[in-house]
Parts: structure tokens; sequence; C-alpha cells
């Protein structure tokens, strides 16, 4: 019997070769769309660098570089015009800082031993500020405004920034269209940041920074006139006799000698008893009130490196190709590269549809700055559910993002915008989220007495109390994630080591 050969239509056969070249090149697109969605801005110009330098029909350009260098130039003279005060007053006197004053003292352990007992990570200045806006300052434009200087300063507590500069980046972060824009508006936000503790931050010169303590300083009453007026002639210490400064100052050399040794006891750098904010990751996304009420989802562009497929290298080598190798080499070139510049429009896209549909749903979170209290429950599901992508697509989107709040120049993690609803008393009430029941688990073991904390089920009672329904071996979940040690370490962490029970 003799064989027979199977036979293939050539009508099919190419269909099917299509088909299978068209499933090859969606495969790549996509394959290209998923390794950049997930890299953050650094990794993400890394990796265009790379492809571009593999690729010779692919441009790229590092990010616009938008600082303004009369600016720089302008905040490093006056930069340099503080460090020299602050030597003469260092330098002319020794013993600077080594007679501190009992009630600052008091103050620095206080911090000291809450940051222990409540077992939280030290604060930065920011945090601290920032807290005690929401907590003094109605919503509006005002407390934007006061987020937005307190987000200028240095790490010293310095505002060094120039008013021009910081009118045109506030300008600029309400869109064009800023309620308060005037110079008397900021001066005011800054006379209001000074007022926050710790005395003395906000200032924007030694001198003030000085000032504002003695003017904070009740017992200070009789003497706080001179005092002020040796804030703003210390650079007079080294030049000037002690005998001509004291006639320049209305007073004698003894009160001088006083004045000086009270100043002494004054922090000159309020801003450092906090730990330093670590720089986070440049965010590409920048949430933008709307006229509506809402928030609008902006790219960065500024930060975005430029990548794209260089039409003239493209004509050029088509021109010079002479053989059939040549030109299919170059179309295969062709081709990747497009793809390749299709898939980084088409990842910057993807963030923003995500970081929008999030902003619909979390404005009032926005509008606090990142308070948990105002954060409502959201999946990532939901959000691939009103952008119609895949679940895996948003978890990527939103891998190692932040977004910054253009009204208070606030960054906040993408991630931190996706909390699980927790059950609650009430059925009728609004859903409680995962971080305001930690928020809620926070402020019980912060006020507990050190010496009695609270047990898991002692807060798991506490919490039910307040409408938050959760089960034991979940607050003991959430106290972990917290990073909050067990009730018996914590009672071991205040009692002295004389009163401690022996192990058993």
């Amino acid at each position: 019997m003799p064989s027979m050969s199977p036979s293939f239509s050539p009508g099919l056969d190419l269909g099917q070769r299509q088909r299978q070249a068209q499933e090859q090149t969606l495969s790549l697109q996509a394959r290209q769309r998923l390794a950049l969605l997930p890299l953050p801005l650094a990794k993400l110009g890394q990796e265009l660098r790379q492809k571009a330098e593999q690729n010779p029909f692919l441009e790229y350009e590092p990010p616009i570089r938008t600082e303004s260098l009369d600016a720089l130039t302008d905040a490093a003279f006056e930069a340099d015009d503080e460090r020299d005060n602050l030597d003469y007053f260092n330098a002319s006197r020794e013993g600077f800082g080594d007679q501190p004053d009992p009630v600052a003292a008091a103050e620095a352990e206080r911090r000291h031993d809450w940051q222990i007992l409540s077992h939280t990570e030290p604060e930065t200045l920011y945090r601290h500020l920032e807290r005690q806006a929401l907590r003094q300052l109605a919503p509006g434009p005002e407390r934007d405004l006061v987020l937005f200087v307190c987000d200028a300063l240095d790490g010293d507590g310095y505002l060094r920034t120039p008013a021009q500069t910081l009118l045109s980046d506030w300008w600029q972060a309400c869109g064009g269209r800023p309620v308060l824009a005037s110079e008397a508006d900021l001066a005011h936000a800054i006379e209001t940041v000074q007022t926050f503790d710790p005395v003395g931050v906000g200032a924007r010169s030694l001198a003030e920074c000085l000032e504002l303590q003695v003017r904070a300083d009740p017992r200070t009453s009789t003497e706080r006139g001179l005092r002020i007026r040796l804030c703003h002639r210390l650079g007079n210490l080294l030049s000037d006799p002690p005998e001509r400064l004291a006639k320049t100052l209305r007073c004698t050399p003894e009160d001088l000698t006083a004045a000086l040794a009270y100043l002494r006891t004054l922090n000159p750098f309020p801003g450092r008893a906090f730990a330093p904010e670590l720089p986070p990751e440049s965010p590409e996304i920048v949430a933008v009130p709307d006229d509506a009420g809402g928030w609008r989802a902006l790219c960065d562009e500024r930060k975005f490196p430029l990548f794209r497929v260089d039409e003239a290298s493209v004509a050029a080598a088509k021109a010079a190709a002479t053989t059939q190798e040549e030109r299919t080499e170059i179309a295969g070139l062709e081709n990747r590269a497009r793809l390749w510049a299709e898939a980084y429009q088409e990842r910057n896209e993807t963030l923003r549809r995500v970081a929008q549909a999030v902003f619909d749903r979390q404005g009032a979170f926005l509008a606090s700055g990142g308070d948990p209290a105002t954060l409502h429950p959201l999946l990532q599901r939901e959000i691939a559910e009103a952008v119609g992508y895949d679940e895996s697509i948003v978890s990527r989107a939103v891998k190692d993002k932040a977004v910054r709040v253009a009204t208070s120049r606030k960054q906040i993690p993408l991630k931190a915008f996706f909390t699980h609803a927790v059950p609650t008393a009430a059925t009728d009430a609004n859903p409680i989220s995962e971080r305001q029941a930690k928020q809620a688990l926070q402020r019980l073991i912060q006020g507990e007495r050190p010496d009695a904390p609270l047990s898991d089920q002692a807060l798991t009672a506490a919490l039910a109390a307040q409408g938050i329904l959760l089960a034991r071996r979940t607050v003991a979940k959430y106290r972990e994630q917290l990073g909050i040690p067990s009730t018996r370490e914590r009672r071991r962490s205040v009692v002295p080591s004389s009163e401690r029970e022996p192990r058993s």
C-alpha cells in the first residue's frame, strides 16, 4: 500500500503563517509593555538608554532640567552668609551649646522617650509639621500653602528658598490658578509655620531662628529686647570688642555677657532633632486639583526621557541599502524600534489612566495630604475593572511609583491608595479601611500606660468598642506590621531591670 503524505492547502498554510506572525508580534508588544511598566523612572531611563544603544534607529535623550540657575546661585550665596554668621557666633565664644536649656532638654528627652514607648520609627520634620497643620488649620488654600512651605524647609528647619522662587513653584503646583498667590499670602503662611513646634522652625536666617526662640520664651520678658538685638549683631562679635558692642546695643558689658550666655542655650538647627527624610523615587505622576473639585492625573513630562524612532536615520539607512539582506536587516531593526517606542508611550498612558482612576476614588485622601483617616477601602481589582486592564497590569503600574500632590508638594506612594475594608459594627456606616484600623490600633497603644500595656485581647475589645470588629489574630498581625512589640516586650522596655519578673 503506497504511503500517503499529508497535503496542505497553500491558502491555509499562508493564513496559518500570517496568524502565527501576528501572534508573535502581539506577544512581543505585550512583553515589552510589561517589561517597562513596573520600572520606576531611574531604572526606566537606564533601560531605554540601553535599548537605544542596541538599536541605531532609536533616539534617547535624558529628562529636561528645569532648575533656575539664578535661583540656585542665590540660595548658595544665602547659605554661605548663614555659615559665616554661625562661624562668628560659634568661634567668638567657646562653649557654644555647652549650656543646654533645661526646658529644651526636657522636651528632647520627652520626645525620645515617646519614640521608645510608642515603638515607632523616628518621625521626619515634615511629618511633625504636617500633623500640626492638619490639626490646627481647616482644609483649604491656606492650609495647602502652609504645607507647601513646610515641604520647602531644609534639614536644619530653615526656609532658604527665595520668596519669588517659592511663589513661582506654588503657581505651577496649582496649575496656574492659585487662590492665594501674593507675597503677603506667602508671608502669612511662613508666619504660621514659625508658630509650629519646634520653636525656630521656618526661619530664613540664623538671626531670625534665634529671635523666634527668644520671643517664645516667657521667662525672658525683661531681657528680651537686648537678646533680640544681639541676635542681629552676631557678625560683630569678632570685629567689635565687647565694650563697643555693648555700647552699640545700649547695655553694660555684664548684660552683654549674660545675653550671649543665654543665646548659647538656644538651638540654631531646630530641624536636626528629627530623622532626615530619605529622598523618595522621583514621582512621575502629579495630582492637580481641577475646577470641579476633583483631581487630575498628569504625567510630569519634564521627568520623562525622550525615547522615539529616529526617522531621519531610518530614511538614510533605507536609501543606502543596496542588497536584499541589508534591506531585511533594516526592516527588522525598524520594526523593533517602533515596537519599543510604542511600548514606552503605552506604558506612560497606562500609568496615567490607572492613577486617574485611583484619584477619582480617593479624592479625600489626596486633599488631606495622605491622612489615613480619609482613606477609603480600594482594591487593585476595582481599578482593573474600571480601566479595562488585567489586575496584573494594575499591580505592575503601581509598583515603586509615587504621586506628587501639587498643592502641598507631598509625595505619596501609589500603593498607599489601596487598602482592604475591615468589618464594622454599623452596617450603614462608611466602610473602614485597613489603614484606618491600624491607625486606631496605634492610637490605643500610644495612649496605654507604659507600666500596664494592653494585651492583644484587650486591644481587640477596645477596637470593638469603637465599632471596628477584628479578630485577635488580626490585631496581632496589624501590631506586628506596625513594628510594635508584644505586650510583654513593651512592659519590659519601660520597667527597670531590678523590678522585672525573673525568668521562669
